[in-house]
């Protein structure tokens, strides 16, 4: 039978998490296709982001986040405990079914509010190997720290966790340093890059010619998930409809399936004839590549797919429960790989003039930092899984193409939970009716 690798990520705010996850699964099933791949999710838009074939996932109840370290049910009717002891249990009775050979838990050691707890005990002393891994930065330092002494952080990675894999560039931002991490721990630690998908410039072409924008410069506007990006956004609008962006510019304004319906709506109402706004694209990665700038909040995935499309970006981190994106995007832009404004100086002058500095400046080929992470993670997940032929029993059936490969396949799909190939429709098409609708569902 083939070997079992189970990945467990938690999305209570965007989607950042599980489009990390699945897009870690799609590069390792493409290297080894005989795979039997598990994902476990609470992201309550799990089945509308493109999943490769050969990649199955359980769903969670879904949870929101409500303060640092305090979460409650996002649907269900139920106190914490109840939530949470829900959760866990069908955690620990996947874990003990499935009996994963390798297990890569994200960001958080024990899970959503301990939930890993039991799984991690019925694994133990088995044959998986475990694996935690982390975006670039967490957290400010003070905060990391914070938080490690709180739920005894370095304990449990120490008796539960064979390697540490930091999905970033220590030359940005080295944790064993920053936040004195003891040595027998920082050797587990493997730094393998930002998981930046590679954009052919074929493709790029390619989607430029089918969004019809010639030889006009393209922004993408663009704030995760939806939570927290209205400022963002209002600012946009707000320079587009004071003539301070360039007259030419063409822009795609993507505003998140978690935002209010009454500020998207307003939004929606705010499009000119060279703005498009739509709620939802599985496959964003093509359209910031195909873009002359995006400009967004400075999560960890726009970071990455902005270094894949080795696309300019303007930075407007958000500080809300965590001070991860503000870190990130000062380092990035000490290092001169993106603009940035912080709240404070967001203006719509302020924004339309940075944005006119980067479209005026040459397009850089590639960014200075690591960005082959995808590559080095199925690397080591190879490594660490039963050899083929290890694990007695029927192999499964390779997986055919996928979504992932097609520059253009996003579009098929683009809105809130239509399934992969349910309506064909080309680039051109959905670009169009958003120009005519002012909304793109």
């Amino acid at each position: 039978m083939p070997a079992r690798w189970m990945l467990y990520s938690h999305d209570t705010l965007g989607l950042g998490h599980a489009r990390r996850t699945i897009a870690i699964a799609r590069a390792v099933i493409a290297s080894r296709s005989q795979l039997s791949t598990l994902f476990v999710t609470c992201s309550p838009l799990a089945e509308a982001l493109p999943m490769p074939r050969g990649l199955d996932y359980m769903k969670l109840p879904s949870a929101r986040k409500t303060g640092p370290g305090e979460y409650a049910p996002r649907t269900l009717e139920l106190d914490r405990d109840r939530f949470r002891d829900l959760r866990s249990a069908a955690l620990r009775e996947t874990c003990a079914a499935f009996a994963p050979h390798l297990m890569l838990v994200d960001k958080s050691p024990l899970g959503l509010m301990g939930e890993l707890t039991q799984a991690l005990a019925a694994l133990k002393g088995g044959e998986a190997r475990m694996v935690v891994g982390w975006r670039d930065i967490l957290d400010t330092p003070a905060a990391i720290e914070a938080e490690w002494r709180q739920q005894d952080t370095l304990r449990v990675l120490d008796l539960n966790y064979d390697e540490i894999w930091i999905y970033g560039d220590p030359a940005v931002f080295d944790i064993r340093k920053h936040c004195r991490m003891p040595d027998h721990l920082a050797q587990r630690i493997h730094h393998v890059g930002y998981l930046a998908p590679r954009i052919k410039e074929e493709d790029r072409a390619s989607v430029r010619a089918a969004l019809g924008v010639n030889g006009s410069p393209l922004a993408l506007v663009t704030v995760g998930g939806g939570e927290g990006g209205e400022r963002v956004l209002e600012t946009w609008f707000d320079a587009a409809q004071r003539h301070l962006l360039p007259a030419d510019l063409q822009t795609i304004v993507v505003t998140g399936p978690f935002i209010g319906e009454v500020a998207q709506r307003d939004f929606v109402s705010r499009a000119d004839e060279h703005t498009s706004v739509m709620t939802f694209v599985p496959g964003l990665e093509h359209l910031v590549a195909a873009a002359d700038v995006v400009v967004g909040r400075a999560g960890y995935n726009t970071v990455c797919e902005a270094f894949g499309g080795a696309t300019p970006a303007l930075l407007v981190p958000r500080v809300l429960h965590r001070g991860e994106q503000a870190v990130r995007a000062r380092r990035l832009a000490e290092l001169g790989l993106a603009d940035v404004l912080e709240e404070p100086e967001l203006t719509p002058r302020a924004m339309a003039d940075t944005v006119a500095r980067i479209l005026a400046r040459p397009r850089c080929e590639r960014p200075q930092v690591k960005t082959d992470g995808l590559t080095e993670v199925t690397r080591r997940v190879l490594a660490l899984l039963p050899r083929d032929g290890a694990v007695t029993g029927t192999a499964a059936t390779p997986p055919t193409a996928e979504p992932g490969d097609d520059p253009l396949a996003f579009t098929r799909y683009a809105g809130t939970g239509r399934d992969p190939g349910e309506e064909e429709m080309d680039l051109a098409l959905l670009v169009n009716r958003a120009r005519r609708s002012r909304n793109v569902r």
